[in-house]
C-alpha cells in the first residue's frame, strides 16, 4: 500500500511540475557549455560571418566578453571581444545539450519573424546577441554577448538569460526533484532599455513591460501576475502589440 501511495504521489507531483514549468518552457534553455567540434558562427560588426570552432570562450558573471574562434577555411585561430560581434551562434556541450531540451509550445509559424539565421537556431544552435548591459542593475554598462531565450518572438521584448540565476525551491520525493527549480532572474530589453528582472520585482515592473496595451492589461491584470507565466506575458503582449 506504501509503494502505491508513493508511486501515486510521484506521479501527481511531476504532472504538478510539467504544469509549473510549461509557460516558462517558451524560452530557451539558459547553456553554459558550448561545443567545439561543431562549426560555430560569427556574425561581425562590420557584416564579415566567421564560420569556425570554438576554442575559447571568457565569461564575467556567465556573460561572454571574449571569444576565440579556429577558422574552419584557414585553420588559423582568431580572437574577437564582443564589441566586434553583432551575432553568434554556438551549438551546446556535452552534458549540458542532453541534460537540457529545448521545448517549443508553439508552431513556429505563429511567432514574430525576426531577422536571424533561422536555420540554425532549429539545428539546436543557441543564439547570442550583443547588448550593453549593467550586470544586476549594478555594476558599470558593459558590452557582452548575451543568449537570447525567446528568439521566435522577440520582436518587442528580449528575454536575455541569465547563467547565474537562482532557481525557485525544489520538492523531491525518494531524493528525485519533481517540482520548482525555474529560475528566479532574467535580463530583458524593452527598446533601448535593458535590465536584470528579478521574480520578487515581476510587479513593479509590470507598467513598463506591458502596461501600454490595453487588452493584455484586460487579460493578465497586475494583481493576478504569476512569475512561471512570464514567458506567455512576452508571447501574448507580442502577439497584442502586432496585431494588424
Amino acid at each position: 500500500m506504501k509503494k502505491v501511495l508513493f508511486i501515486l504521489l510521484l506521479v501527481m507531483s511531476g504532472l504538478n511540475a510539467q504544469e509549473e514549468k510549461v509557460d516558462m518552457l517558451m524560452f530557451e534553455p539558459v547553456y553554459n557549455s558550448y561545443s567545439g567540434s561543431k562549426l560555430s558562427t560569427l556574425i561581425l560588426e562590420n557584416g564579415e560571418k566567421v564560420i569556425g570552432y570554438k576554442k575559447d570562450v571568457d565569461r564575467k558573471k556567465g556573460q561572454i566578453y571574449y571569444v576565440k574562434i579556429q577558422d574552419s577555411i584557414s585553420g588559423n585561430e582568431r580572437e574577437f571581444n564582443a564589441d566586434d560581434i553583432k551575432e553568434m551562434y554556438l551549438f551546446p556541450g556535452g552534458l549540458e545539450k542532453i541534460g537540457k531540451v529545448s521545448n517549443q509550445l508553439f508552431d513556429a509559424r505563429r511567432w514574430e519573424s525576426r531577422d536571424l539565421e533561422s536555420d540554425l537556431i532549429k539545428q539546436g544552435y543557441i543564439f547570442f546577441k550583443k547588448q550593453n548591459v549593467s550586470l544586476k542593475n549594478k555594476k558599470d554598462d558593459k558590452v557582452y554577448l548575451m543568449q537570447l531565450i525567446n528568439p521566435r518572438f522577440s520582436k518587442i521584448i528580449e528575454v536575455y538569460g541569465d547563467p547565474f540565476a537562482n532557481e525557485t525551491s525544489k520538492f523531491g520525493i525518494g531524493g528525485i526533484n519533481v517540482a520548482g527549480g525555474l529560475e528566479k532572474s532574467y535580463y530583458i530589453k524593452k527598446g533601448d532599455n535593458i535590465f536584470w528582472l528579478e521574480k520578487k520585482n515581476l510587479e513593479d515592473y509590470y507598467d513598463e513591460l506591458f502596461g501600454d496595451n490595453k487588452e493584455f492589461v484586460t487579460m493578465y491584470p497586475k494583481k493576478d501576475l504569476k512569475w512561471k507565466s512570464l514567458g506567455e506575458y512576452v508571447y501574448q503582449y507580442t502577439k497584442f502589440q502586432t496585431k494588424e
